[in-house]
């Protein structure tokens, strides 16, 4: 189940059909809420979502899916970074 939806979650992605990923990567989230995997698939895709909508200027939007992202996976320094240069990226769009 795990590796055919992060098959599919890559494909997705890929597509930049990132709405039906989050649905697909919080419904895995919930059948394997402890699973380190899920969590930080579900956190890029989050910071994924952010940056699109960055790029959409829909700016309070992308910060909620940014800040979603972090609490998703707070200890992942890598994703930190990019949250970080998204939220500069932000500032250039005010």
């Amino acid at each position: 189940l795990k590796f055919d939806t992060y098959r599919q979650l890559e494909d997705l992605i890929k597509r930049r059909s990132l709405p039906r990923a989050i649905a697909i990567v919080e419904a895995l989230q919930a059948r394997l809420p402890n699973d380190p995997e899920v969590r930080q698939w579900q956190a890029l895709i989050y910071q994924q979502w952010g940056r699109q909508l960055i790029q959409e200027r829909k700016l309070n939007q992308a910060r909620a899916y940014l800040k979603k992202a972090l609490k998703t996976d707070p200890h992942n320094k890598s994703l930190w970074t990019e949250v970080n240069n998204d939220f500069r990226r932000m500032e250039t769009h005010l």
